[in-house]
Formats: structure tokens, sequence, C-alpha cells
């Protein structure tokens, strides 16, 4: 586990570190503008944090293979007459826990990662960053 955390971390740093980079163009053999630091790395660890954290925050793959098997079983009584026709409301409750993200580990993966993406990101960006002239 803390192997993993140091990867995690090291990959975090890197992928700020990138980002920062590429973010200089408008800079480029300097930096980008110390005002927008914060923006850029709000911009940069929210997108690495969703990428990253993915697995464990995106609805699990079984939960489209539930919704089309209920709806489906949902459309045939309903045209038979035999059941309710509220087919959304049946599929949703049908496979609410198929569909339930994992919170606990979404939400640690989110905050172990925003921990070191955001102090990184924010310490690297003012290192290298460019005040911005009074008469640019």
């Amino acid at each position: 586990m803390a192997s993993g955390a140091a990867a995690l971390n090291a990959a975090a740093a890197v992928a700020v570190f990138a980002v920062l980079v590429m973010s200089s163009q408008g800079h480029p053999k300097t930096g980008p503008l110390c005002s927008d630091c914060g923006s850029l790395c709000d911009t940069n660890c929210t997108a690495y944090i969703a990428s990253s954290c993915r697995q464990y925050c995106d609805p699990p793959s079984g939960c489209q293979d539930c919704k089309n098997q209920v709806l489906q079983g949902c459309q045939d009584c309903c045209s038979k007459g035999t059941c309710s026709c509220d087919c959304n409301g049946t599929v949703e409750d049908a496979c609410r826990r198929a569909c339930e993200p994992r919170y606990t580990s979404c939400e640690a993966c989110r905050f172990g990662i925003s921990q070191t993406c955001y102090p990184t990101c924010n310490s690297d960006c003012n290192n290298n960053c460019v005040k911005k002239d009074h008469g640019c």
C-alpha cells in the first residue's frame, strides 16, 4: 500500500510538472504568470484527480447491463399489461446497488491525490512563474 501511494505521489508530481511546462506557452522561456497559478493548479489537479480516480468514482461496469436487462423486462411486462409501466423508476430501483460508485474508495482516492497535487502544483508554479509587469 505504501509503495502504491508513493508511486501515485510521484505520478502526480510528474503530471503537475508536465502541465506547468505546457501551460507556460504564453511565456515559453520563463513560465506561467504567477497570477495564473491558482487557476492552473485547480484546473490541472481537478482533471488529474478525475482521471486517476475514475476506476473508483465511475459507476461499475455492470450498471449498464443491469439497466438494459431490467428495462427490457419492464417493457415486455408493460406491453402485456401485467405490471406497472413506470420503467424508469423500476430500472432505478432495481439497479441502484449495481450502479453505485464505491463512494468510500472514490473519496479516499480524491482526497489522497488532492493532498499531494495541489501543494506540489502551487509550489512548482510559484517557483517557476513570472510576475506580470505593470506595463503589460
